[in-house]
């Protein structure tokens, strides 16, 4: 082979290997090394509870070891818009799943939502299975006996308060249950068939220790087996719900029948 060719592939193969080098460098090694995932637009905010819209999101590709504990990526921006932030996200700022309230327990203060207590001494019974995000439905139980159940509405009580229920929290059997059992005087329950309050959010379900009860048996039914009793709840609602209950129970000594759906 002629020296002039030699000299001239030596020339091209270098060329090649330093153009590699620097496409490597400034485009594939930053597509190797990164992701692109969903961040605040620069100079935008997302306050805590407020919506999230697509006007206040980006695309931005981020070094991967820079990346948050479950970023949102790309591909599931549209998981998140629509749904209500758990805490404020400053602008430039990538999203995680962990700031997003994928469960609704983020009280909406627009709403006049907060976070209520609901104390043992208020419930008359509820599902020994209540966990934390159930939606309950709450009925009332006056001293008189009466009550705001459906006729075959509540299940029978036990001695420490339990509901023997089925999983809805309303047991299928009432057969033998006297009339207090059943929630009193049966005319009543006919002309009062729909709970005092529905769909209300559960936040945490606690023991006697404040401590979260949670279910212990990870096979096929979660519910079968808890870490303790319960005994008081925190439930979301609004000030107008919880006026209305607190004069039930306060001003009319009603005390609170619980089931979830």
């Amino acid at each position: 082979m002629k020296s002039g060719v030699k000299i001239a592939l030596g020339l091209l193969v270098s060329l090649a290997t330093i153009a590699f080098i620097f496409i490597y460098d400034f485009y594939i090694r930053d597509r190797i090394d990164s992701a692109e995932v969903v961040v605040v637009k620069a100079g935008k905010e997302i306050l805590k509870a407020e919506t999230i819209t697509e006007d206040k999101l980006a695309i931005e590709r981020r070094p991967r070891e820079s990346l948050v504990e479950d970023v949102v990526y790309a591909n599931e921006i549209d998981q998140i818009i629509g749904r209500d932030a758990k805490q404020d996200i400053l602008g430039n700022s990538m999203i995680s799943k962990k700031m997003i309230d994928f469960d609704e327990l983020v009280p909406d203060e627009s709403k006049g939502e907060a976070i209520r207590p609901i104390t043992s001494d208020m419930i008359y019974a509820k599902p020994g299975s209540l966990r934390r995000k159930d939606i309950i439905d709450i009925y009332l139980v006056y001293m008189d006996g009466s009550t705001n159940f459906q006729q075959n509405g509540p299940a029978k009580v036990s001695s420490d308060g339990q509901t023997n229920e089925g999983s809805n929290g309303i047991s299928g059997d009432d057969e033998g249950a006297t009339n207090e059992d059943k929630g009193g005087n049966s005319e009543d329950a006919k002309t009062k068939t729909e709970p005092f309050l529905k769909n209300v959010r559960v936040v945490y379900v606690k023991d006697s220790s404040n401590q979260e009860v949670v279910s212990t048996d990870e096979k096929e039914d979660k519910r079968l087996n808890a870490s303790s009793t319960i005994s008081d709840l925190e439930v979301i609602l609004n000030e107008e719900d919880f006026r209305k209950l607190m004069n039930e129970v306060l001003g009319n000594g009603a005390k609170l029948y619980i089931t979830y759906q």
